[in-house]
């Protein structure tokens, strides 16, 4: 059944191709130089004026103030010169699909919901589970790497790999339900449950570490753990083992603390992380990557049942004890589709989560991080959690064209991030609402 499910998957990916195919990078592409008014140097946290960055193929070859950057001729120039330009954003945590439909319908969600985001600046998207959707995202980036449809990187985790947890399923009457997720039982069943799902194609495994949870009177939240340290240590291991990292659905107690020990490789939200999980997190020097406009989302369900308690209002305090010890903290926004209506809405304007993520950035500013904090969370901190920082999260000869561009400087106004004018991938221009067209080569 996987055989024909991948192979669906494959001819939907071929139709999706004859509207959507786009040129791959001829034998010798021609030069692109980018004018950029403003460039934000992360490492120091400033602006650089007046600067060149040199395009060749898919890959930055050369980046300098304009006084000592030659524009070869011939170049093709793209005008940025009244824009602040930044390294494309990574987003650590999307999901693209979801349970409704078939496969085929799964891959028009996943581009849809791929395309929405990286229209926003996230060139690079971390997927956390596909919710249903298969090893949808494995194909998808099957087809983006190929050439055929255009899209961002995808870092692809397949179906969720979960124990059997208390109350979460239906119970069976004269059909099997459908699985959303890999379920297993056991260190070796869950090993065997990473390996079809590096067989399969996904680079990470995900698993959630706790469940059900509530709030005590007193404000403390109570999170029932799932897997047992020994299971999780084999998930970890196995992964390890393959050449995948974990992450984990991780909220606080026990889960986090087996966790911590295990050594996921990311786990998300601690929502609830105690002074000793923070202590770890640090000596063990695991990032964390904390949603929030989910926790944001959920709030009124909290306070119906826990007023004045809720996710959104303890994971603020948690997130700045965080930041202020040290611990690595990864940037991720956990937008899902909605087309089956029960998706995240973050932005009810638009009914969407995908494309509106940038609302986390002044987010995090009014909590006490600095601008370029934030900005690090998105882009060079994230390629290194996910291992990538050869490759992405800054604007240096040698490492992808991915560029975004914004009309202010959000070093001074955060918002900015929220109004992504300028989006380039590997050298092709995705999106330009900064100027009319590029300017004739030299």
């Amino acid at each position: 059944m996987r055989e024909k499910a991948t192979l669906t998957v494959v001819l939907g990916l071929t139709i999706l191709g004859g509207a959507l195919a786009w040129a791959q990078t001829p034998q010798n592409p021609q030069i692109v130089a980018d004018r950029a008014g403003r460039m934000i140097d992360l490492k120091s946290g400033t602006n650089l004026n007046n600067q060149v960055i040199l395009i060749r193929g898919d890959r930055i070859t050369n980046v300098g103030a304009a006084a000592s950057v030659q524009i070869p001729a011939g170049a093709r120039v793209i005008d940025l010169s009244q824009a602040t330009v930044l390294p494309g954003l990574i987003d650590g945590h999307v999901h693209l699909t979801d349970q409704a439909g078939g496969l085929q319908h799964q891959m028009l969600v996943g581009l849809h919901s791929a395309m929405e985001s990286m229209r926003a600046g996230y060139t690079t998207q971390v997927v956390m589970g596909s919710h249903g959707g298969g090893y949808a995202d494995v194909e998808l980036k099957k087809g983006i790497e190929s050439g055929l449809i255009q899209g961002p990187r995808l870092i692809t985790a397949g179906p969720i790999l979960n124990i059997e947890g208390p109350a979460n399923a239906p119970y069976p009457l004269e059909w099997k339900p459908f699985e959303p997720e890999i379920t297993a039982n056991g260190a070796g069943a869950l090993r065997a449950g990473v390996r079809e799902l590096a067989h399969y194609g996904a680079e990470h495994v995900k698993t959630h570490t706790t469940g059900r949870f509530y709030f005590k009177p007193n404000g403390d939240m109570v999170n029932q753990g799932l897997p047992s340290l020994d299971e999780l240590k084999a998930i970890v291991d196995e992964a390890h083992r393959r050449g995948m990292w974990t992450a984990s659905h991780t909220y606080g107690g026990e889960g986090l603390k087996f966790a911590i020990e295990a050594g996921v490789d990311n786990i998300q939200h601690a929502t609830a992380a105690d002074d000793e999980d923070i202590k770890n997190l640090v000596a063990k020097k695991l990032p964390v990557t904390t949603t929030t406009l989910d926790h944001r989302q959920d709030e009124p369900g909290d306070l119906r049942q826990w007023e004045p308690y809720s996710r959104y209002r303890l994971v603020q305090k948690t997130w700045v004890k965080m930041m202020n010890a040290g611990v690595i903290l990864g940037w991720g926004s956990g937008a899902g589709p909605v087309s089956n209506g029960q998706g995240r809405i973050y932005d009810k304007a638009c009914n969407c989560s995908h494309g509106v993520q940038g609302e986390m950035f002044p987010i995090f500013v009014s909590w006490g991080a600095t601008p370029v904090y934030t900005l690090r969370m998105a882009t060079t901190v994230n390629a290194q959690i996910i291992h990538m920082e050869d490759r992405i999260g800054a604007i240096e000869a040698g490492k992808f064209a991915d560029l975004i561009a914004v009309s202010g400087d959000p070093l001074t106004n955060i918002s900015e991030m929220q109004r992504v004018k300028f989006v380039m991938k590997g050298g092709q221009v995705i999106k330009n609402d900064l100027t009319p067209s590029a300017v004739a080569a030299r």
